[in-house]
């Protein structure tokens, strides 16, 4: 996969499932932003797009979970209420993240 043909997907799909073999190709050839250790389930990287600044998340070893957030205000949020959904994971609330929705 190309950035290119992620960003495509990104704008078509706004939630983009990807192999960690895709991605360790990309992730070289995009932007990082930020940075954040979950604890839990690797990093959560914020990355800049075409079409805005994307969320990429690691629901299993294997897959990454590129999410298309668009302004820096809504990744504020976002990357805020992930953060504070892992800190109850940590504490052993039993919840759940939905990558996929």
């Amino acid at each position: 996969m190309t950035v290119g043909e992620l960003e495509r997907r990104l704008r078509d799909q706004r939630i983009v499932l990807l192999p960690r073999q895709d991605w360790d190709v990309l992730a070289g050839a995009v932007e990082e932003v930020e940075r954040h250790h979950t604890m839990v389930a690797g990093d959560l990287l914020v990355i800049r797009t075409a079409h805005g600044l994307a969320a990429v998340e690691q629901p299993a070893p294997n897959e990454r979970v590129v999410r298309l957030l668009g302004d820096a205000e809504a990744v504020r949020t976002f990357v805020n209420d992930r953060m504070a959904l892992y800190e109850r994971m940590w504490d052993g609330c039993g919840c759940k993240v939905d990558y996929y929705a």
